[in-house]
């Protein structure tokens, strides 16, 4: 398989390489990670590349089942035809959910380094089944959800989850399983976080960088808001230090706080302040250099990392109201369907009732 890297893609990789020659260590952590992908797309894990491998001879993911159709409706009445071709797609259907939930464990464990659970049998952000997330110790860092509008998968993996992850793989090699076989263009959300500890970029700090219009970002926009979310006891200590920096349905949503007091960490010649960036719909190639497209978010970003910020950026919002009008009927149809239509046979159509 032969990849093309856009010019945003490539400009990254050169400043990861670049960087890379005077330290190997990312200097932003990424602390929360979810995607979602067509299910149908789990097809090219086995032509992912494997050294020495090729998609007929490896055998890490399992192989597409043969799902050629066997219906022959010559000679049945139309009611009987319709019964045999919906027969046929049950098994159709059953065939390709075995391989998908196969495939998405086989996925998980070896492109992600996790286990999932059995199914919950339960709904998770509007998708018709969900599993945990799980490290092969058996901790819970994450969940899995399956279905949705147009038969997707969703992953979040937690904070926690991120640590295993990262020592599972890079966020390099995640790119490629992401963004080259799994067809992936934005992350629902990813989290990106740099660390203080000498007292420099801490609450007071931001707040001061806010008022100089350090937070607005470098295309332009209008400036964001920030709402200081401080708690202090009555002796003036704080049990809680915080500042947010624009809204949370936003597509750019920064969090300051002091990370000691969020541990309950009582060493007193300990600092830890904590920038963090929660980013929805986000370009995946910031996973190519998430050091260079954290400092180009602003130029707050920017005074925190040794290297040059790239510019990425969120997918852009396509308001369509017929194509949103359809889509509910089709969630509601399908999520709904059964129980209003118990409810209308009870009320005997009576729509008011």
């Amino acid at each position: 398989m032969e990849y093309q890297y856009s010019d945003l893609a490539k400009k990254l990789i050169d400043n990861r390489v670049a960087r890379f020659k005077k330290h190997d260590e990312n200097q932003v952590i990424i602390d929360h990670l979810s995607f979602s992908f067509k299910l149908a797309d789990l097809r090219h894990c086995k032509r992912a590349g494997m050294t020495g491998t090729t998609s007929e001879t490896q055998t890490i993911f399992p192989p597409m089942p043969d799902i050629k159709q066997n219906l022959n409706t010559a000679g049945m009445s139309s009611d009987d035809a319709i019964k045999q071709i919906e027969r046929e797609k049950r098994r159709v259907q059953g065939l390709l959910g075995d391989f998908y939930v196969s495939t998405l464990r086989v996925f998980c464990r070896f492109a992600l380094g996790f286990e999932l659970s059995a199914p919950r049998d339960k709904g998770f952000h509007g998708y018709q089944n969900s599993m945990n997330l799980l490290t092969l110790e058996g901790n819970h860092v994450g969940f899995v959800g399956i279905g949705g509008q147009r038969e997707t998968c969703y992953i979040q993996i937690s904070g926690e989850g991120c640590k295993h992850l990262w020592s599972h793989t890079t966020p390099f090699v995640l790119h490629h399983w992401l963004s080259k076989v799994l067809s992936i263009s934005f992350l629902s959300r990813i989290d990106l976080a740099r660390d203080c500890y000498d007292d420099v970029f801490n609450c007071a700090n931001a707040e001061t960088r806010f008022f100089s219009r350090s937070f607005a970002r470098k295309k332009g926009g209008p400036n964001p808001t920030m709402s200081p979310r401080h708690s202090v006891s009555v002796t003036g200590d704080y049990d809680v230090e915080m500042i947010t920096v624009g809204k949370r349905t936003s597509p750019v949503f920064w969090r300051i706080y002091n990370k000691k007091l969020e541990q309950g960490i009582n060493e007193e010649s300990l600092v830890w302040y904590r920038n963090e960036v929660e980013l929805k719909k986000w370009n995946v190639d910031c996973l190519l250099d998430p050091d260079s497209a954290f400092a180009g978010i602003c130029e707050f970003a920017q005074e925190m990392i040794e290297t040059i910020g790239v510019h990425t950026s969120s997918a852009a919002r396509v308001s369509k109201p017929a194509t949103d009008l359809a889509s509910r009927v089709k969630w509601v149809r399908r999520m709904c369907g059964k129980a209003l239509a118990d409810i209308l046979e009870i009320t005997e159509g009576d729509m008011s009732t």
